[in-house]
């Protein structure tokens, strides 16, 4: 069995390492820089290699720090190389199916670990981040990383230290991650006896504190505050208030006053909207955030969407505490409405809509064999995936009509 589980690990990894590679070199690019963000986390990782510290030139904590140093560890070994970056994210993202397939096999059968581990191989979300400059390049593997630890808790604390680790360099790199821990430390109450739970999530939580605790102390000798992650939670939801073309950031005062005079503004105009318009503004955000066309229609997103709604109704009406943990994935959804539901997001939360379609689908075909409704379940399956492959053929004429009929 474990040799037939090593190879599985060979297979996916070196497919999802040739699928990246192909698209990265040959479609995308591997000097094209596309992303605003990017120069901010390049400027960033240049200062701390030349040893000038944590700083974009300007300010000291904008940006959260985790992806930065990844970018500086590249730059020190390769030189500032874009495509020697791109490399490193590709090789990173190629694994990100390996981890699907690994907790796959802790939550559902193996055969749907196996399907939901080569299907990650193709998830185009997955494939479109190593070619960007942005923290999901790491966040996304990190996040997964997570999961896996978390679920194998069980076996011993160096998992527990592990898990923490992994949670803490999640937050370190995205902000969002720290809304996991308080969602791990409820699952291990579900999942283990209290006292069980009490050391498993003792052990997570002092190794997540240790790893963080430097970048605590360290913004509190430059700020003389507390900063959890980063300065940037009033920029963000300012700018998710006002239209570009207006948005000033008040460059000109210091960073702490800078992001605080930001919350600010940014609180004062949610506090003038509407209950009405904030929900409005809300649900636009949600739908565009599960939004398929990046303008290209993402058909690998869209094939599974029915499955792994299926999925998440069948892990909470079966109660089943095992799979719980693939639900954190719904951290993301307030933070889309009450932000933005910018697209790229979405393309983290990958490995659990693979996931959850896997169990979705399982049970969804075992409850068809008992009532005898097979046929009528595969065929709703043939009808529902060749309407979208016709969608994405013509893509680009329904991309507009979707968009007029919206009203943009």
């Amino acid at each position: 069995m474990k040799l037939r589980d090593n190879s599985t690990l060979i297979y996916i990894f070196l497919t999802a390492l040739a699928v990246r590679l192909i698209y990265v070199v040959f479609f995308f690019g591997l000097n094209l820089v596309p992303d605003p963000d990017s120069v901010d986390y390049i400027n960033y990782a240049k200062h701390l290699v030349a040893g000038l510290g944590y700083t974009d030139g300007v300010w000291k904590a904008f940006r959260a720090p985790g992806y930065p140093v990844f970018i500086a560890a590249v730059f020190s070994v390769f030189g500032e190389s874009i495509p020697a970056l791109k490399l490193a994210q590709t090789v990173i993202s190629a694994l990100v199916p390996v981890l699907v397939y690994l907790i796959g096999l802790r939550v559902t059968g193996r055969k749907a670990a196996v399907i939901s581990g080569f299907f990650g191989c193709f998830y185009f979300g997955f494939i479109y981040e190593p070619g960007h400059i942005i923290s999901e390049s790491t966040f996304t593997f990190l996040f997964a990383l997570s999961i896996l630890l978390l679920l194998d808790t069980q076996k011993g604390k160096a998992y527990a230290v592990a898990a923490g680790a992994a949670l803490a360099l999640a937050a370190l790199t995205r902000p969002v991650g720290l809304l996991i821990p308080p969602l791990v430390v409820i699952w291990l109450f579900l999942k283990f006896p209290a006292k069980a739970a009490l050391n498993i999530g003792a052990i997570g939580v002092l190794t997540f504190t240790a790893i963080m605790a430097p970048w605590w102390a360290r913004n509190y000798r430059t700020f003389g505050v507390f900063v959890p992650v980063c300065l940037e939670t009033g920029f963000v939801l300012k700018g998710a208030h006002v239209p570009a073309q207006l948005y000033s950031a008040n460059d000109y005062l210091p960073e702490l006053a800078r992001d605080r005079q930001n919350l600010k503004e940014g609180m004062a105009l949610v506090r003038a909207e509407t209950p009405l318009t904030i929900i409005k503004d809300g649900a636009r955000n949600l739908l565009q955030f599960l939004y398929p066309f990046l303008p290209e229609y993402d058909l690998t997103y869209v094939l599974i969407f029915p499955l792994w709604l299926f999925g998440v109704y069948f892990v909470l009406m079966s109660k089943n505490i095992q799979a719980l943990p693939l639900l954190t994935m719904f951290i993301y959804f307030p933070v889309a409405f009450a932000f933005f539901g910018t697209t790229r997001y979405r393309h983290t939360l990958g490995p659990y809509f693979i996931l959850l379609a896997a169990i979705g689908a399982e049970e969804l075909l075992r409850r068809a064999k008992n009532t005898g409704r097979e046929y009528a379940v595969w065929s709703a399956a043939a009808l529902w995936a060749g309407l979208n492959i016709a969608i994405f053929i013509y893509s680009e004429p329904v991309r507009l009509l979707v968009k007029r009929m919206a009203g943009g």
